[in-house]
């Protein structure tokens, strides 16, 4: 089964996060997989957590990661979805 596409409205969320995986991996000289799977910046794009405590819910992303990671794809995230969210 193939993943949902990205919705045209969260492509350049998308597109920032796979950039910034690809610099983090090139820098530490290791595949863009190593960083994350694709599966969990699917995920960081579908709930676009703004703070620490929603990242470490994401599959994928576990204490060392979200420690080594997560404020590099946390700026990305808020960079790309800046306004609060309401009722959430």
């Amino acid at each position: 089964m193939s993943p949902a596409p990205i919705a045209p409205s969260d492509e350049a969320l998308w597109q920032a996060l796979r950039k910034a995986r690809t610099a983090l991996a090139k820098e530490q000289g290791v595949p863009p997989y190593v960083v994350f799977h694709d599966t969990t910046l699917r995920e960081l794009v579908r709930l676009k957590p703004l703070k620490r405590e929603e990242m470490e819910r994401i599959q994928g992303v576990g204490e060392h990661k979200l420690r080594r990671y997560g404020e590099v794809f946390l700026r990305v995230v808020r960079e790309h979805f800046p306004a609060e969210r309401d009722g959430e």
